[in-house]
C-alpha cells in the first residue's frame, strides 16, 4: 500500500505547478502526477539495485586483488564480507526486481561506475563497515541489518543527490522518503523467500481506494473557491501576502478535508502542517496552522462540515 505521505507530497508538487501554470489543464496535471509517481517507483527500484551494483563491485575488486600480477593478496588476507553479503546476493535475484530492471534498462544508465565506485569507497570507509566485518555474528540478519544502515545515509548523500538531480527533475525532493520505503523493504526480506521476496509493486493507489481520489483534480478545480473561504480568515494584508506554496497547501487540505470523511481532521492538519515545514518554514506552517484552523471551525459553524 503506498504511503499516504508520498501521495500528498506528489500531489502537491503537481498542484503547484498548475497553480503556477494557469494554461495546464486538470487532465495534464493528472496525466503528470501518473508519471511522476512511475518516475518515483523507478527511483526506488534504482535504489535496490544500488545495492546490488555496490555488492558487484565489491567482488571484482577482490578478485583484482586476488588475481593481479605485481603482489596479489592471499584468500586469507581478504575480508570477503561484503562480498558476499546474504541478503545483497538474495536481492540480486529477486524476480521482480530483475524483472522490472529487464524492462527499464534506463535506470541503469543512472548508476554509473564511477558513482558505484565513489560510493563503495565510502561505504569500505565508514564506521558501519568497521563495526560489520569486525562483528562476530556471520549471519543473514547481520548482513541485513548492515545494508539497512548503509541505505539510511543515502538520503544525505550529495553524490547520489547530484546523480539524481542529472536524471530527472521528479527525483529532486523524492530521496528522503523513498529512502523510507527502501529500509522497510530491507526489514520485510526473509532469507526463506529466496527470490520470490516480495517487494513493493507499485505506488498506484490500490484498485478501489478512497485516497487519494479525485484529490488532485479537486484541487485545482477549487483554487478560486478556496481562495475567496481563505480571503474570509485572513485579513487583506496576509491574503496579498501569501506565499503561493503556503496557498496551494492550504487549498489542498481544505479539499482533503472536505473530500475523505474517513479520514480525521486533525490527521489532515498534521499531515499538512508537515508539508508546509518540509516545502516551506517553519514560520509558514505555524500561518497555516491558524488559518486552516479557524477555517475548520468556520465550515463547522455554518454546517458546511459535520466530521471530526
Amino acid at each position: 500500500m503506498t504511503n499516504r505521505v508520498l501521495i500528498r507530497c506528489k500531489i502537491l508538487q503537481i498542484a503547484f505547478s498548475a497553480y503556477i501554470d494557469k494554461g495546464k489543464s486538470v487532465e495534464q496535471a493528472e496525466a503528470e502526477y501518473a508519471y511522476s509517481m512511475q518516475k518515483t517507483y523507478d527511483l526506488y527500484i534504482l535504489l535496490l539495485l544500488l545495492i546490488v551494483k555496490i555488492t558487484e563491485e565489491q567482488k571484482e575488486r577482490i578478485e583484482r586483488l586476488r588475481t593481479r600480477y605485481v603482489n596479489p593478496v592471499a584468500d586469507k588476507d581478504i575480508d570477503k564480507r561484503l562480498a558476499n553479503n546474504r541478503f545483497a546476493a538474495q536481492l540480486s535475484c529477486n524476480k521482480m526486481l530483475v524483472s522490472y530492471a529487464d524492462k527499464h534498462a534506463d535506470i541503469n544508465d543512472v548508476l554509473t561506475p564511477a558513482l558505484v565506485k565513489s560510493l563503495l569507497d565510502k561505504i569500505t570507509e565508514s564506521d558501519a563497515y568497521g563495526a560489520y566485518i569486525g562483528s562476530d555474528k556471520d549471519d543473514y540478519d547481520t548482513d541485513k541489518g548492515f545494508w539497512k544502515k548503509v541505505v539510511k545515509e543515502w538520503a544525505c548523500e550529495p553524490e547520489i543527490d547530484e546523480a539524481l538531480e542529472e536524471s530527472s527533475l521528479y527525483w529532486n525532493n523524492d530521496i528522503d522518503i523513498i529512502v523510507t520505503f527502501v529500509v522497510k523493504t530491507i526489514k520485510g526480506f526473509s532469507e526463506e523467500e529466496g527470490a520470490t521476496q516480495p517487494i513493493i509493486a507499485s505506488f498506484d493507489a490500490e484498485p478501489g481506494a478512497e485516497f487519494p481520489g479525485n484529490l488532485l483534480r479537486d484541487t485545482i478545480l477549487n483554487f478560486t473557491s478556496n481562495t475567496r473561504l481563505i480571503g474570509e480568515c485572513a485579513s487583506n494584508w496576509e491574503i496579498e501576502r501569501i506565499a503561493n506554496m503556503d496557498f496551494v497547501i492550504m487549498c489542498m487540505a481544505l479539499t482533503e478535508i472536505k473530500l475523505f470523511p474517513s479520514i480525521p481532521i486533525n490527521v489532515t492538519l498534521s499531515e499538512y502542517i508537515e508539508l508546509a515545514k518540509l516545502y516551506s518554514t517553519e514560520k509558514s506552517a505555524t500561518f497555516i496552522n491558524g488559518i486552516l484552523d479557524t477555517l475548520v471551525k468556520k465550515l463547522k459553524k455554518e454546517g458546511r462540515l459535520t466530521k471530526e
